[in-house]
This record gives C-alpha cells, sequence and structure tokens, in this order.
C-alpha cells in the first residue's frame, strides 16, 4: 500500500516546490518513529502522513483543500476501509498552521503524532532550505532589512506570506520559531528543541554576518515573548 500511494503522490506532487514528495517522504518516516515510541495505529499514522498535503491549499485552492478529494481518490484507489477514509480525513482537517491560528489542533494520538511529524520538518536545517526554495520557486524575497514581521498574524495574512509574498525570513517569525510550543507528544518535544536552537543559531548568524544590529534585537526580544 505504502508504494502505491508514493507512486499516485508522485504524479500529484511533481511540481511541488518545498511539499514535494522527499517532504512527504520525511513527515513519514518522522511520524512511524513517533508512532512506535507512542504506541499509536501505524496504518493510519502512515495514511495520514503520507496523504496531509495531497490537498494543500497552495496547490488546489482553499475550497477544493476541504474537500480532500485527492487524499479520498487515492485511498479508495488502493483499498482503504471507508471507516478508516474518515479516520484519517479527520486527521488531515484538523492539523496545519492555519489551523492552529483558528484554534484547531488534532484530537486523536494519531492526529496529533502525524501533526508534530509535520511540525518537525518546519524547523532546523532542511526547514531553512525548504523555506528559501519556496520563496525562490515563488520569486520572492529572501530577505528585506527594511520590513520586519508582522505582529498580529491572521489566517489570511500568513496565507499570503505563504503564497510568497513576504521575505523568507519572515517565516521564521511568522511560524517556524513558534512551532517548538505546538509539539503535542512527548516523542516529538526533545528533537523540537534542538531544531528549534538551530534555526536560533542560524538566524543570529545571518544577521550578524549582515551587521542588521536592529534584526538581532528584534530575534532577542521576539524569543523573550515566545
Amino acid at each position: 500500500m505504502y508504494q502505491q500511494i508514493i507512486n499516485e503522490l508522485k504524479l500529484l506532487l511533481k511540481e511541488a516546490s518545498a511539499h514535494g514528495i522527499d517532504h512527504v517522504e520525511r513527515v513519514y518516516q518522522t511520524a512511524m518513529d513517533l508512532a512506535e515510541k507512542e504506541g499509536a495505529d501505524k496504518e493510519t499514522v502512515m495514511l495520514a502522513a503520507l496523504l496531509h498535503d495531497a490537498d494543500d491549499y497552495k496547490f488546489v485552492g482553499l475550497e477544493n483543500s476541504k474537500k480532500l478529494l485527492n487524499a479520498k481518490k487515492i485511498m479508495q484507489k488502493v483499498g482503504v476501509s471507508q471507516e478508516k477514509q474518515e479516520i484519517v480525513c479527520d486527521i488531515i482537517s484538523n492539523m496545519g498552521y492555519s489551523n492552529v491560528l483558528k484554534g484547531i489542533r488534532p484530537h486523536t494520538k494519531e492526529g496529533a503524532i502525524v501533526s508534530d511529524a509535520d511540525m518537525l520538518d518546519a524547523m532546523g536545517a532542511v526547514a531553512i532550505l525548504r523555506t528559501i526554495e519556496y520563496a525562490a520557486s515563488k520569486r520572492g524575497k529572501i530577505f528585506d532589512p527594511a520590513v520586519f514581521p508582522c505582529s498580529d498574524l491572521t489566517v489570511q495574512s500568513y496565507q499570503n506570506m505563504a503564497d510568497g509574498q513576504a521575505p523568507a525570513i519572515h517565516h521564521f517569525f511568522d511560524k517556524l520559531l513558534k512551532l517548538k510550543g505546538l509539539i503535542l507528544t512527548d516523542a516529538a518535544k526533545k528533537e523540537a528543541v534542538k531544531r528549534h536552537n538551530f534555526m536560533i543559531c542560524f538566524l543570529k548568524e545571518f544577521f550578524g554576518e549582515l551587521h542588521e544590529e536592529l534584526w538581532l534585537n528584534y530575534l532577542e526580544d521576539y524569543l523573550k515573548r515566545l
């Protein structure tokens, strides 16, 4: 079943940047490791981890994203029961940073695991590369020293940022540095701390090399408010 789903996703996500098949496979590997540690249902975790971005709003639009048509189509094709499909769709519908901004979080162990795995992939060294890659794919800026991030992020402003309408460095302050506090499972928290600290080191070095004292001060003040 795993390989069947991967084959379908390779066709679906072949044009994706930062949310392509490599991202899916990393989330899957992390989620399965967390499932083992947390004693969760591995088939449910596998399906939700593999299909969590099959209907990402950045690719299919907000309205189509809510319907999870791609995830349902793939599950039907590989013979997943209707009951299991509903469980998996519920997990996907309740994860993601846009849902966090709406006050929506996973409410099952399996959902928490897949959410944590997805958030972990948005933290650390790979996340830095993904953020820059995504900005480049949207022809956006990497850094604009004259523009500081919005302090009061809404769902709409986050979606605008995700559409490449803000410099890539903003993404750390809009989302990435906040993720450590959103991890739900004990098994994921230690790794989250390590990746969080790596991103802070990167930003300090980045601003330091550019002699951006204002941004270094902004980062320090931001971290105190987390």
